[in-house]
C-alpha cells in the first residue's frame, strides 16, 4: 500500500478568505492564486486579455521579416518537424499559416528509426535539391549545429521554432524562436512546439492578415493536441491555449480529426465536450502511434486531409496501427518490469538497453516504468554499433541538465527536464550508467524513490457540495502542473459494498459518515479485488475525485475512489 502523502493537511489551515468555496480557495492558493483577481484569471482564462504578445519574442520582428521576404519573392519554404505529437501539430500550424500567406511549403518529417530526433543532413540535402533557401524546423533544431552549418554553406537559412533545453553554444541559425533561450523576454517559458509554433503563426496573421486574425482560433484544436501530448504544464497561457483548445476541438472542421473520432469511438462533438484527458489518452497516443509503428506523416496528413473518403482511410490505418502499439507496449513494459525487480529495486536509477526493444515505443516505456516506480528511468534500442533511446524523469530530477553532464560520453542529446532523447555508442554504455547514476544518486540522496500517492486536501463530508464539483470543473483542463485535484475523507462507515462491471472488476460502495446524516455513492474501478476485506459496518478511509453521476435524470455527487485504507 502506497503512502499517503498530504499538500494541505485540511481546508481550515488556508487562511485565505474569498467569495469562493472554503476548499476550492485552498486549492486555488497551493497553485499560487493568492489575490482574488489571481483566482479569477485562473479560473475564467479570457483568450484576447491572457495571450501574450508575440512580438515579445526577442526574435519575432527578423523571424516575421524574412518569412514577408519569402511571401514576397515567391519562395518556398522548407518544413521540418518532429515526428512526435507535438512536432506533427507544429508542422501543420507552420503548414497552414505559411500557407494561408499564400506561401508554397514542403514538409519533412523524418523516419523515427532511421533519421532519430532532429534536423538530419538527409533532409538539408532534400531540400536544397529542392531548391529551398528557407528552412524553418518545429520541435527541433536546438542541437543541430553541424546541420545548421551544412545549409548555411549551401545558401539556406534555417529559423528554429523549438522549446527544448539549449545548449551553451547555439546554432548558427538565422533566428531562433524558443522561451527557454537565454535572455528571453517573452514572459512565459512553458510554451511546447505546437504553442511555440502558434506564436509564430500569430505574429504573421497580425503583419500581413490581420482581418483574418480571429480565424486562426480554430487552428487552437491542435495547439491543445500538442500541449497535452507533450506534458506541458497546464498554467498560465498553456492553460488558456488548451481551455480554448478543446472548445475548438469539440467543433472541429478537421475532417481527418472527425473520422479519426468515428474510427476510434471517441465521442467528441459539441454536445460532448472532450477535456485534456481524451486528448492525453485517446487522440495523442494514436497521433503519436504513426511514429511509433509505421511514419508520422501518415498523422500529418491525416490532420490536413480534407477528402472525408481519404481521411477515413488514413484514420483505419492510424488506429490499427495504435491496436500493434499497445499489444507491443504491454508485452515490453512487462520485460522491463521483470529487469527492473532483477537490478534496479535498490537503485535509483533505471537503465534498460535490450537489441529487441522496438525503437517507437521506447519513450512510452520509459514513461510508464518512471511512474511506476517513481524513479528516473532510460530505455534504449541496442543497435550493432550504437544505442538510441529515451528518458524520462521524476518531479523532483532535472533530467537534462544530468544528461548534459554526460555529454562528452554521447553522439546525440535533446530535450528537456521531465523527458530526454539520446544517442550512445555501445563501448560507452557502461561509463554512461556509471557517470549518470553517481549523478542521481547525489541528486536524489535524501529522496526517497518510492511511489507516492499525492492527495491535495482532507476534507470534512460538509465540503461535499455541488458548488464545490461546479468549482472543480472551473479548476479545469486538468492535467501537468494542475492535475485533478485528489480528497481523503476520514473513518468514512460502508453501508453497502459490491462488485460490478464487466468481470466484476470494480467496487461500487455506498458510504456514510459515522453519524449517518451524509451519504455518498462511490466508484472504484479496478478495485473489485478490495471487496475482500469490506462489510457492512467497515470504517475505512477514502482518497478520491469528485465526479457528477447523472441516472433517470438525476444528478448526484459521486465519489470516484482512487485508494482506501480500511481501519
Amino acid at each position: 500500500m502506497m503512502n499517503w502523502n498530504y499538500r494541505i493537511a485540511n481546508v481550515d489551515a488556508c487562511e485565505k478568505k474569498s467569495s469562493y468555496h472554503p476548499v476550492l480557495s485552498a486549492l486555488l492558493a497551493d497553485r499560487g492564486c493568492v489575490t482574488d483577481e489571481e483566482s479569477e484569471r485562473f479560473l475564467f482564462p479570457q483568450f484576447d486579455r491572457d495571450i501574450h504578445d508575440p512580438f515579445l519574442f526577442h526574435f519575432m520582428e527578423r523571424v516575421v521579416k524574412r518569412l514577408g521576404e519569402a511571401r514576397k519573392h515567391g519562395e518556398t519554404i522548407g518544413i521540418f518537424g518532429d515526428y512526435d505529437a507535438d512536432g506533427v501539430t507544429a508542422s501543420v500550424i507552420m503548414r497552414e499559416a505559411l500557407t494561408a500567406l499564400g506561401i508554397a511549403v514542403v514538409v519533412y518529417i523524418p523516419e523515427k528509426l532511421s533519421e532519430g530526433h532532429g534536423l538530419n543532413m538527409k533532409a538539408v540535402n532534400f531540400f536544397v535539391e529542392q531548391n529551398i533557401g528557407l528552412i524553418v524546423t518545429l520541435d527541433c533544431g536546438m542541437t543541430n549545429h553541424d546541420e545548421i552549418d551544412s545549409a548555411k554553406k549551401q545558401g539556406v537559412d534555417v529559423i528554429i521554432i523549438d522549446h527544448h533545453h539549449t545548449p551553451e553554444i547555439l546554432p548558427n541559425a538565422y533566428a531562433i524562436i524558443n522561451p527557454k533561450l537565454p535572455g528571453e523576454t517573452y514572459p512565459f517559458s512553458d510554451l511546447c512546439g505546437a504553442g511555440t509554433a502558434f506564436k509564430v503563426a500569430q505574429a504573421l496573421y497580425r503583419r500581413f492578415l490581420p482581418e483574418k486574425i480571429d480565424q486562426l482560433k480554430w487552428i487552437l484544436d491542435v495547439v491543445a493536441i500538442g500541449t497535452v501530448a507533450d506534458v506541458m504544464p497546464l498554467i498560465g497561457e498553456n492553460r488558456v491555449l488548451v481551455k480554448y483548445g478543446l472548445i475548438v476541438l469539440s467543433k472541429t472542421r478537421r475532417t481527418g480529426l472527425q473520422q479519426l473520432f468515428a474510427v476510434a469511438g471517441i465521442r467528441i462533438d459539441e454536445n460532448n465536450k472532450p477535456d485534456a484527458r481524451m486528448i492525453g489518452f485517446q487522440i495523442a497516443p494514436r497521433i503519436n502511434a504513426a511514429s511509433r509503428m509505421a511514419h508520422a506523416m501518415l498523422a500529418h496528413e491525416l490532420l490536413m486531409e480534407e477528402d472525408p473518403a481519404h481521411a477515413r482511410v488514413l484514420a483505419l490505418e492510424l488506429d490499427a496501427h495504435n491496436v500493434a502499439r499497445q499489444k507491443t507496449s504491454t508485452l515490453i513494459t512487462e520485460q522491463v518490469r521483470a529487469i527492473v525487480k532483477e537490478r534496479y529495486e535498490n537503485k535509483k536509477f533505471i537503465f534498460a538497453v535490450e537489441k529487441h526493444f522496438p525503437f517507437g515505443i521506447v519513450g512510452l516505456i520509459a514513461g510508464r516504468i518512471a511512474h511506476e516506480f517513481h524513479k528516473p528511468t532510460c530505455v534504449l534500442t541496442k543497435g550493432k554499433e550504437t544505442s538510441q533511446g529515451s528518458f524520462r524523469s521524476i518531479p523532483e530530477l532535472d533530467i537534462i541538465s544530468l544528461i548534459n553532464q554526460c555529454g562528452d560520453l554521447l553522439e546525440k542529446f535533446g530535450g528537456h527536464a521531465q523527458a530526454a532523447g539520446m544517442t550512445i555508442r555501445n563501448d560507452r554504455l557502461d561509463t554512461f550508467y556509471e557517470r549518470f547514476n553517481a549523478l542521481v544518486e547525489e541528486k536524489l540522496k535524501n529522496i526517497i524513490t518510492e511511489p507516492k500517492f499525492i492527495i491535495d486536501v482532507r476534507i470534512q463530508p460538509e465540503h461535499i457540495t455541488p458548488e464545490l464539483v461546479r468549482g472543480m470543473e472551473l479548476l479545469a483542463p486538468f492535467g501537468e502542473g494542475n492535475p485533478e485535484p485528489v480528497f481523503s475523507l476520514a473513518r468514512m462507515r460502508v453501508k453497502e459494498a459490491r462488485l460490478v462491471g464487466n468481470g466484476q472488476k470494480h467496487l461500487k460502495m455506498c458510504l456514510t459518515n459515522q453519524e449517518g446524516t451524509r451519504q455518498y455513492d462511490a466508484i472504484g474501478f479496478s478495485l473489485g479485488e478490495r471487496a475482500s476485506s469490506l462489510t457492512v459496518d467497515t470504517l475505512l478511509d477514502a482518497a478520491f475525485q469528485l465526479s457528477e453521476n447523472t441516472w433517470n435524470g438525476n444528478t448526484t455527487v459521486q465519489l470516484k475512489l482512487l485508494d482506501m485504507r480500511v481501519l
